[in-house]
């Protein structure tokens, strides 16, 4: 009875997961939300060694934003740690009494990290080395990604399409052209302020107030209206927000290059600089002179930002620019050459592409698929690999940090586990490193897939998951195997 016990193992080993049933915690957990056993698939094995099970782990499934771990491994692996993108300004006219005597070129070098502050350093940098005015026009060249304009005639994600999530990126993505709107009340009154500064761009606030709890203030929110007579831009705020309340929202509200045109101007003219051009799309010739350009985070602190809190406009920033680096006919579209150099990449550690889709490297898909097999083995596969420091690094921290800061704060995972989070409306994923009460290591991936996955329901099943993983139960359950030398 032994033996054949060893062999039922040994078999299993060797088809690639432990034939184990589902934890029991685990089972009631999806019966008590309502969703089907079918729904959930999961890969937990040992980070060193064996064993490893799991229940459905070939299916590919939408996996949310754990996608995102697959971007920024293949980038940190492709790219480097160190990479940096280089924005830039430029010109090839001649300056004559402090006018610059041409358009000004701004060349998009696809920097996830180019926020407004930073762009009025360098027009700062521009004003001290002499110009004053700006005869021509300011010249946005978002050639680096073809086609230059993802976002035209895109159809909306979902139902709110000026939600900071929901801003399909450029190669300029200056602070993804979001507008941050500062909300404060008291008993009688309330007032909303628009940052950036935007030259000739006002906010008419006719929101009212209600008596919500302020933590419902969304409930009454109203997209901004945008009023356009000749040269003035008028942002008009209905809705209601609750007395004595103070919120910030970031939302995508005006056409992109508006939003530049009137940000350079109105940060110029601070500067005591004159420009009376526009703003418009085109190319740097190639006898433009560079006057300013910088680069600011590399890579591996961008990756940290994409993972820790679930970013999804760098994350898909950082697959265009795989695909702009990427060997081969620059005709292709970017997005295709970044799913074909991801692919490759997959393909390169040992694990079967077959099954994976790629939309935009973000999660943020109704299409991208993925089995938690293939995420596991490409978490292992990092583990071994000359940037795990830094990948690791990027990961939330149960209980501590990042989109897990808030979860599983007590029990065994809170601080022993790293753990990428995704959500979409019928989906909850995890996927990352958990260390149990042994000091073992197990990389746990989870994908719930259901209609009734919202709400929290498929997050509590996953929980479960993770609880059971860092309480030691795989390593009492499922008996270590080693090859034979």
């Amino acid at each position: 009875m032994l033996l054949r016990s060893l062999c039922l193992i040994l078999a299993a080993f060797l088809a690639g997961s432990h034939a184990t049933a589902m934890p029991p915690v685990v089972e009631q957990e999806l019966a008590r939300q309502g969703i089907p056993a079918g729904a959930l698939s999961y890969r937990i094995e040992a980070l060193a060694g064996m064993p490893s099970q799991g229940f459905g782990e070939r299916r590919a499934l939408n996996p949310a934003s754990t996608m995102k771990l697959v971007t920024t491994l293949a980038a940190l692996d492709t790219l480097g740690p160190a990479h940096r993108w280089t924005t830039a300004m430029l010109a090839d006219a001649r300056l004559e009494n402090g006018e610059l005597k041409g358009d000004l070129y701004l060349l998009g070098g696809g920097d996830p990290n180019l926020s407004w502050e930073r762009l009025g350093g360098m027009l700062r940098s521009l004003r001290n080395s002499g110009i004053v005015s700006i005869g021509g026009d300011l010249v946005l060249d978002r050639t680096l990604f073809q086609p230059t304009r993802l976002d035209i005639g895109a159809p909306p994600f979902d139902d709110t399409p000026d939600a900071s999530y929901n801003v399909i990126p450029d190669a300029l993505a200056l602070s993804d052209y979001l507008v941050t709107y500062t909300l404060s009340s008291d008993a009688s009154t309330v007032a909303a302020q628009a940052t950036p500064p935007l030259s000739g761009v006002s906010v008419l606030n006719r929101m009212t107030l209600n008596d919500l709890p302020c933590k419902d203030w969304r409930e009454t929110w109203q997209q901004p209206r945008v009023e356009e007579q000749g040269a003035l831009v008028r942002i008009v705020l209905n809705g209601s927000f609750p007395r004595d309340c103070s919120k910030a929202v970031d939302l995508h509200t005006l056409d992109r290059d508006l939003y530049i045109e009137r940000l350079v101007r109105a940060l110029w003219e601070e500067m005591g600089g004159r420009w009376r051009g526009r703003a418009r799309e085109g190319k740097v010739p190639a006898r433009a002179a560079v006057l300013v350009e910088r680069q600011f985070e590399t890579l591996a602190e961008t990756v940290r930002a994409i993972n820790k809190d679930s970013h999804a406009v760098k994350a898909r920033m950082v697959y265009l620019t795989l695909g702009a680096t990427a060997g081969g006919s620059g005709s292709q579209p970017t997005l295709e050459r970044a799913r074909r150099r991801v692919l490759d990449w997959i393909a390169a550690q040992g694990v079967d592409t077959a099954g994976i889709v790629i939309e935009n490297g973000s999660g943020l898909s109704r299409i991208e698929r993925l089995s938690a097999a293939q995420l596991s083995a490409l978490l292992k596969s990092a583990a071994a690999g000359r940037w795990y420091p830094e990948f690791s690094a990027s990961l939330p921290i149960v209980a501590l940090d990042g989109t897990m800061k808030n979860r599983l704060k007590t029990g065994p995972a809170a601080g022993n586990a790293r753990l990428k989070t995704g959500t979409l409306r019928d989906v909850a994923a995890l996927s990352g490193y958990v260390r149990d009460r042994r000091g073992k290591d197990w990389i746990v991936t989870a994908f719930v897939n259901d209609p009734q996955a919202g709400e929290g329901r498929g997050r509590a099943v996953l929980d479960q998951l993770i609880l059971w993983a860092a309480e030691g139960n795989a390593a009492a359950e499922l008996p270590s195997i080693h090859p034979p030398d």
